[in-house]
């Protein structure tokens, strides 16, 4: 059985642009191969940190740069004078990379925090469209439940209304998520890292080859029907581990993409357009809608203009 990923389209009427860029879809019957075991999250986690050791090289990069002999002369200038002028530079460059790491690092926690927060959001509204939000659900995600920024206010309508319309269009793809994926019969989640499990495995063959938004948006879609899943089967306390799986694939997979493309409002800014941008069927429509106006109002004029006559004279 294979999950077929199609071109999402926009959700809004009047402002929505191209909503997701075609992916490929990812291969589901696979997984119930022995590739569930521990190896696959062991090589994951060696790639995660050979990531972060180049990113910490590459940081580090503008030190490798200074001069190694500090007490020599240049220009006339005694030895001492040029040595301290060194240090100086290195110590102000040390500290400047220092401040570089630690706000990228910040930076890098406040988008995994943020996609937290969206899954919890996407898990509540997946859980209301299918009729199973209750209170004990609310109760589990109590924590994540709040937006923890305006950032989080602003995309995900936008998330929620594009994983909708997945939905909508694919409803076998998004819903019996755990016994398309799962070797347990009627799909049973036997324990709680069984859902994250099998959704890492499939956002390392969804991302494999590239990363777009739509592909974003269906990692999300395929959580909240492991959510549905989970709820069905009365594994309420499987929602939190879901939550943390999602967050794991976008700390190893996606922070550093979602970086280079202006974090979670890069979605709301992919999905709407900018003010003032006309496309040519923009421009067409002014156009026609002038020309009507102009001529009812003429229209009415020359009307109004016959019947004066026609009193006065």
């Amino acid at each position: 059985m294979t999950m077929a990923m199609a071109p999402t389209t926009a959700a809004t009427a009047t402002t929505t642009t191209a909503a997701a860029n075609k992916a490929p879809t990812p291969k589901l019957a696979k997984f119930k191969s022995s590739s569930l075991d521990n190896e696959i999250y062991t090589a994951n986690r060696r790639s995660t940190i050979a990531t972060a050791a180049s990113d910490w090289k590459a940081l580090r990069a503008p030190l490798n740069g200074r001069s190694p002999h500090v007490g020599s002369t240049a220009a006339g200038q005694p030895g001492g004078v040029v040595g301290h002028m060194t240090r100086a530079a290195s110590t102000s460059s040390l500290a400047s990379s220092t401040r570089t790491m630690t706000n990228y690092q910040e930076y890098k926690m406040e988008i995994i925090n943020q996609g937290k927060c969206l899954c919890g959001q996407y898990i509540r509204a997946r859980l209301r469209r299918a009729g199973v939000l209750n209170r004990k659900v609310i109760q589990r995600l109590r924590n994540i439940l709040e937006p923890s920024s305006h950032v989080v206010y602003e995309v995900f309508p936008a998330l929620n209304s594009m994983g909708e319309e997945l939905e909508r269009m694919h409803p076998r793809v998004y819903t019996n998520i755990s016994r398309q994926l799962s070797r347990a019969p009627f799909g049973e989640l036997e324990d709680s890292d069984m859902a994250p499990m099998l959704l890492n495995l499939v956002a390392k063959d969804l991302f494999r080859s590239s990363i777009t938004w739509g592909k974003i948006i269906s990692i999300f879609s395929v959580c909240g029907g492991f959510a549905i899943d989970c709820v069905r089967q009365g594994h309420y306390d499987y929602l939190q581990t879901l939550v943390d799986g999602l967050a794991e694939i976008i700390e190893d997979d996606l922070v550093y993409w979602l970086i280079d493309n202006g974090g979670w409002l890069g979605l709301q800014q992919h999905i709407r357009p900018r003010v003032g941008e006309f496309t040519f069927l923009g421009w067409l429509t002014l156009f026609v809608t002038v020309s009507a106006g102009a001529y009812v109002v003429s229209n009415v004029c020359k009307r109004i203009g016959c019947q004066l006559y026609s009193l006065l004279f």
